[in-house]
């Protein structure tokens, strides 16, 4: 059979042995009376500071020994001995007759004895007179202490924790200048103390005093925007109680929806290749973004305030629409729509011309010359003599004897999607 062993310290064992053998013997029961409190000092200090403790006054005469233990988190629940069985005279006395106990190791030390690491809360010493042998004790003399930390505690309770909430009416987000009911509630509500109503770092009016556990401020101040409000509570006793601060409040206020001051209009030539503009105004916005319109259908792209018409607006209807924006939200005003005209004719920059030898049977070819804007067709029409010759509308053209001895040109007719055509005839050349 396998035996598992524990370390203890060899007073705590010895203190359990004579425990035992007294019981042997028939000794009396213990008694369990509070004789006191105790001093624990210093009265603030760490985990791995020296602690002694200090009783209100003597153990009853029959008492010889004493024993010490601590209880609390981490710790045995019937508590861990930290001085065992031991003489009441080998300690020093007060002039009252208390008893002054060095502990000989720290709360960091009795904490890995016990096989934890955390030390949190609160812990209760408590020292019991006692006979040198077998279980009778006559009382102890207990005091506490509270670790705000694993590693600081202090021997005074620590002030009561609060919580505070807060809440605003109406709901957010409003107008500005809307009166705002801003209400705080406390808990535990039997805390007594003021409230502070913050608007970021900003006070909101005086301090309020809290009355069954609220305190209220109205406000008709806050400014547009969005404001992060809190409530502060301060106790009036700060032993007896904490202070507590609520979560932010975010709480819009707003301005009116902009406003239409000018209707929205499309101004400029409504040709292709002219530019046009979204002529609108309005008051109360921050921004303004643009969408135009073909024949109700929104154009991908077209977002700025100006818009170059091209070739498939002709012959559609273009519109413009404006969207204006603030902090409350949208206004959008949409211009009557105007029908898109074609654009100006093709104009012509450099000549047509034709190339080939000037003779019966010999190729002649057109070149279209040069337009602007830049031509995407073209169509031919050979004259002779300055009319039209039947059929002669290809690019290439070959003189017949008809043609001996008259002059020929070639004109063209220049083509773009969504504008006029434009027309020019190169220079004469007489076919021998």
């Amino acid at each position: 059979m396998k035996f598992s062993t524990a370390r203890r310290p060899l007073s705590v064992a010895l203190a359990s042995l004579l425990a035992a053998g007294a019981l042997a013997f028939g000794t009396a029961g213990a008694r369990a009376d509070v004789l006191g409190s105790m001093e624990v000092t210093p009265a603030t200090g760490t985990d791995t500071s020296g602690i002694t403790l200090t009783t209100a006054g003597p153990c009853p005469a029959e008492a010889t020994n004493l024993i010490v233990s601590v209880a609390g988190s981490g710790f045995p629940a019937e508590g861990q001995n930290v001085v065992s069985n031991s003489p009441i005279e080998t300690y020093g006395s007060t002039g009252n007759g208390g008893i002054v106990v060095p502990l000989t190791q720290t709360m960091r030390d009795y904490a890995s004895t016990a096989g934890f690491t955390t030390l949190q809360g609160r812990y209760d010493f408590t020292l019991t007179c006692r006979a040198a042998f077998g279980s009778t004790t006559y009382g102890d003399f207990t005091a506490p202490v509270w670790f705000t930390s694993n590693t600081a505690y202090q021997s005074a309770a620590p002030a009561a924790a609060t919580t505070t909430t807060l809440a605003a009416a109406p709901a957010g987000p409003v107008v500005v200048g809307t009166a705002v009911k801003l209400t705080a509630t406390l808990a535990p509500a039997e805390a007594a103390g003021s409230v502070r109503f913050l608007d970021g770092a900003a006070e909101l009016g005086a301090p309020v005093p809290v009355s069954a556990g609220t305190a209220t401020l109205t406000s008709s101040g806050l400014a547009v925007g969005t404001h992060s409000l809190k409530a502060e509570f301060t106790p009036s006793d700060p032993a007896a109680y904490g202070t507590s601060v609520s979560a932010a409040l975010s709480y819009t206020v707003k301005i009116k929806p902009p406003a239409v001051t000018t209707p929205a209009k499309v101004t400029g030539t409504a040709k292709v290749g002219s530019t046009v503009t979204c002529t609108v105004a309005f008051g109360g916005a921050t921004s303004v973004r643009y969408v135009w319109l073909r024949d109700t259908a929104v154009i991908s792209g077209a977002t700025a305030r100006t818009r170059p018409l091209v070739a498939a607006d002709y012959p559609h209807k273009t519109s413009c629409r404006a969207i204006a924006t603030n902090s409350t939200g949208s206004t959008t005003a949409t211009s009557p729509a105007v029908t898109v005209g074609l654009g100006p004719a093709l104009r012509n920059v450099t000549r047509p011309s034709i190339t080939g030898t000037a003779k019966v049977g010999y190729r002649q070819t057109a070149k279209p010359g040069t337009w602007t804007p830049a031509a995407t067709t073209y169509s031919y029409v050979w004259k002779r003599d300055g009319r039209a010759i039947s059929g002669a509308t290809r690019v290439t053209y070959y003189p017949t004897r008809a043609d001996r001895g008259h002059l020929i040109t070639v004109t063209i007719t220049a083509k773009r999607p969504g504008y006029a055509w434009g027309y020019a005839t190169s220079a004469q050349r007489r076919i021998g």
